[in-house]
């Protein structure tokens, strides 16, 4: 029988006391709510009285050092310890001394696994392993997120009086022991449900328990129930007094490397929207037929002259891939330190920063280089790994939201996320794969509406999204709430919200919504949801069939506050039914197996005062809504497997793209795969403008590609309402639109319908593919841009109806102009559009050489 067997933490003296709680404590229970009332902790001695004294000494100072168990030489140690009935949970009680030693020696040659024995001056005192959860007994029972790391702790049984403060010095070095490592995010311990005494120990260092969970038989281990106990750094530092470690992914390597990373990626997409004009200072060797060059930019700043030089490939489309490994700054020809941030400050007028845009943008730099130092310690999985998935598709797919670390490839700094703290970092950023569960707000309907596609009444919904026993709860609490009041219990709306946005927004901002009864707070679902690449997106990890939740997160990221409209609430469920009948009826689309995540449901919530203070453009209009998105799970056959699109540009941490491995994997040539893909992705959105006017916003968040084998077979769209528009000129009109659809249709110049392809699809996406896939030996860039040009021509071969409006939009032109998304960032950075004129507020900056032209 393995060590792991019943192993979980400390195992102390008055385990005889035990009794089996009662009752299955939530998600949210506080520390020590499993443990029935009455139940104590009485610290343990080690086994041996000579290190029983050091021991103690120990737990005055915490003076334990760890070291990795030796087989051999710790067999009789781990055998007095193990195999004893005070152990009894550690599975053990019969073994030998052989059979202990050679249990310890196959755990030592496990990469998931590491046995430590914790000593002092006296000795050995006490056993600790640390596991890989994926790798055990929880592996598939519950969500997963980057930094998981297990416990096990072995205290022995004393051999005389009990030591005080042993037992919680002993975990209390354990767990700093974890966490000194930056990678462990979280502590996951799942000690048997009825060790009642060491769920009071957990719970005195911060663990909070998470549920009862029966766990299946595992390598050689038994199936057993358990209690599941999570510790953030946040509730060890508050239990024990010590200083928070919620930052513990920034150091100086880690920074370093991130200042190279933004910034190198900072002069390609600076002097890809001719902010910055490079100077070729010299030639270099050729990589992958492109050449490679040492380039220059220079500016003055107070007095001082900045000189950065790299190294860089120039590709089509104007794109720069630069060398952060090459970057080095002068300042006034004396070498300086490499600073993305103090680049900004040193190029603020070749950038066109004002005075007021400027702190605001280094500090959204600043998140993105935090951000940066905590993927390059999480983001652990290589391409081919991601690529060859683990079997179940679900998990796969959220797996590749949190494993990706660029975020927007146009954008430089793109994960700013101005409001969110560092634990909120932790708690609500994609990259972290956590799950939260979502607030939800009961609202009056005299304030709030709700809309949905045909035939979804609001109670059917909510039944269906959180199950009669919550709804009823709820309903309770809004009855409570109301009591007294005069409002009408029956007139009340429910809706999720993130929890940040209640906490920080809510609660404070429409405080007299709140005093009024307006608005009750009803607590959080029962549902687990991890956040998106979009971070205001979840989706629904305890039961993924159910609808994504889309929510108002103010919160600045990339050039918005992320809110939602009420206004625009009201018409999108209208929006997507007249989306999802287009779609349904076009043979192309039909040919192609385009489907849409239709946003079945939305509320919206108007406060009067902020209305009459206020125009629809304000952000305090649009702070409490939510929307109900399909989910893709019902759409998925056997076989099938969804992945975002943006995974697509991924590059892992050895400079390998999952576009790459998964080309590999599909066994078929690159130009074969790219075929597949661009049938299913590009020719649909070129036919929906062709045929309809019709414009997506298809940048790789939006759309979700079903691979099977490794390949692009399908699209679903989702994101649909507030980012797809009918583009007409001067009274042009190539499709009727319902009244209630009628604000997506926008007037824009006939010759800049194009640019929803060449800038979204082109420019910001095909731009960073084609290199990846080229550096990799695959397919040459003019190669990928011939299939391109290729499917293109066969969609209007298909389609001779449509030849002639095929050929006015211009698609083989040999240039179009350059949208670029920085300067309109830089521009303002907390508002880059006007959100009812995009296309009015889009800055150009010369032409681009359309690369399929001819």
């Amino acid at each position: 029988m393995t060590t792991e067997a019943l192993a979980t933490t400390a195992t102390p003296s008055t385990e005889a006391a035990d009794t089996p709680s009662t009752g299955t404590p939530s998600a949210g229970a506080a520390p020590g709510e499993s443990s029935p009332a009455g139940t104590t902790l009485t610290d343990v001695a080690p086994a041996a009285s000579s290190a029983h004294a050091g021991a103690a000494a120990a737990a005055a100072d915490r003076a334990f050092a760890f070291r990795p168990v030796d087989a051999e030489a710790d067999a009789e140690t781990l055998h007095r310890w193990i195999a004893t009935e005070h152990a009894r949970f550690w599975g053990m009680p019969d073994a030998t001394v052989e059979e202990i030693g050679a249990e310890y020696a196959r755990l030592a040659a496990s990469p998931h696994h590491r046995a430590l024995v914790a000593e002092t001056e006296a000795g050995p005192a006490f056993l600790a392993e640390v596991y890989d959860p994926r790798h055990s007994q929880l592996a598939g029972q519950y969500v997963w997120r980057p930094g998981d790391t297990g416990l096990h702790l072995l205290l022995p049984e004393p051999d005389g009086a009990a030591v005080p403060g042993f037992s919680q010095a002993a975990m209390e070095a354990a767990v700093e022991h974890v966490f000194a490592d930056p990678a462990a995010a979280r502590i996951v311990v799942e000690p048997d449900a009825r060790n009642t005494a060491v769920h009071a120990l957990n719970s005195r260092v911060g663990f909070r328990p998470a549920g009862r969970v029966d766990l299946p038989e595992h390598d050689g281990e038994p199936a057993k129930r358990a209690l599941l106990s999570f510790l953030e750094r946040k509730d060890f530092a508050r239990a024990t007094g010590r200083p928070s470690t919620i930052a513990a992914h920034l150091d100086p390597a880690r920074w370093q490397a991130a200042h190279r990373h933004v910034l190198a990626k900072a002069l390609g997409e600076f002097a890809h929207e001719r902010l910055l004009e490079p100077e070729r200072v010299a030639p270099a060797a050729r990589e992958t037929g492109t050449e490679r060059a040492v380039y220059r930019v220079r500016a003055a700043s107070d007095g001082v002259v900045h000189e950065y030089r790299f190294a860089a490939t120039r590709h089509l489309l104007n794109h720069w891939r630069v060398d952060p490994d090459s970057l080095e700054h002068l300042e006034d020809g004396e070498p300086a330190g490499v600073d993305a941030q103090e680049f900004v400050v040193s190029f603020r007028g070749p950038l066109g920063l004002s005075a007021a845009q400027l702190p605001v943008y280094i500090e959204e730099l600043g998140s993105t280089l935090a951000s940066h130092c905590y993927k390059q310690l999480h983001s652990d999985a290589t391409a081919v790994e991601l690529a060859a998935g683990t079997g179940d598709p679900i998990a796969d797919f959220q797996r590749l939201e949190a494993a990706m670390t660029e975020g927007h490839p146009c954008f430089v700094a793109n994960n700013g996320r101005l409001g969110l703290g560092a634990q909120d970092y932790l708690e609500y950023a994609p990259e972290t794969g956590a799950a939260a569960a979502l607030e939800w707000v009961g609202l009056h309907a005299s304030r709030a509406k709700y809309s949905a596609v045909a035939g979804l009444d609001h109670r059917t919904l909510l039944r269906d999204e959180l199950g009669a026993a919550t709804l009823a709860r709820f309903d309770a609490a809004v009855a409570a709430a109301v009591a007294g009041t005069g409002l009408d219990p029956e007139e009340f709306l429910y809706l999720p919200v993130h929890p940040w946005q209640w906490e920080h927004r809510l609660a404070v901002t429409f405080a007299p919504d709140v005093a009024t009864r307006h608005l009750v707070h009803l607590g959080a679902s029962e549902d687990l949801y991890q956040p998106q690449q979009s971070i205001r997106t979840f989706f629904n990890r305890s039961r993924p069939e159910r609808h994504y939740v889309k929510t108002a997160l103010s919160v600045v990221n990339m050039g918005f506050l992320r809110g939602l409209s009420a206004k625009y609430m009201e018409s999108t469920p209208a929006i997507n039914e007249w989306l999802e009948e287009l779609v349904g009826s076009d043979a192309e689309l039909h040919e192609r197996r385009v489907e849409l995540l239709r946003e079945v449901a939305a509320v919206g919530y108007t406060n009067p005062l902020y209305a009459a203070a206020t125009d629809e453009s304000s952000a305090h209009r649009k702070m409490l809504a939510a929307l109900w998105r399909e989910s893709p799970v019902e759409r998925l056959g056997d076989g099938e497997r969804p992945a975002t699109m943006a995974s697509l540009l991924h590059v892992d941490g050895r400079g390998r793209s999952l576009a790459a491995a998964l080309i590999r994997r599909s066994g078929l040539d690159a130009a074969s795969w790219l075929e597949c893909y661009l049938d299913a992705y590009l020719v649909p959105l070129v036919h929906c403008l062709a045929k309809y006017n019709l414009v997506f916003m298809p940048h790789g968040e939006n759309i979700i590609l079903v691979l099977r084998d490794g390949v692009p077979d399908r699209m679903l769209m989702k994101d649909l309402a507030e980012e797809v528009a009918v583009v007409d000129a001067g009274g042009e009109a190539r499709v009727e639109l319902p009244e209630q659809v009628a604000r997506i249709r926008a007037e824009v110049p006939a010759d800049q319908h194009v640019l929803s392809i060449f800038t979204d699809v082109f420019d910001c996406f095909f731009r960073f593919l084609a290199p990846l896939l080229a550096e990799e030996g695959l397919i040459r860039e003019s190669e990928f841009w011939g299939v391109v040009g290729e499917r293109l021509r066969a969609y209007r071969e298909r389609n001779p109806d449509l030849a002639g409006r095929f050929d006015e939009l211009g698609l083989f032109a040999d240039e179009f102009a350059l949208s670029c998304l920085n300067r309109l960032q830089l521009r303002n950075n907390r508002q880059m559009l006007d959100l009812g004129d995009q296309a009015g507020g889009l800055i150009y900056a010369g032409t681009l050489e359309n690369p399929i032209a001819g």
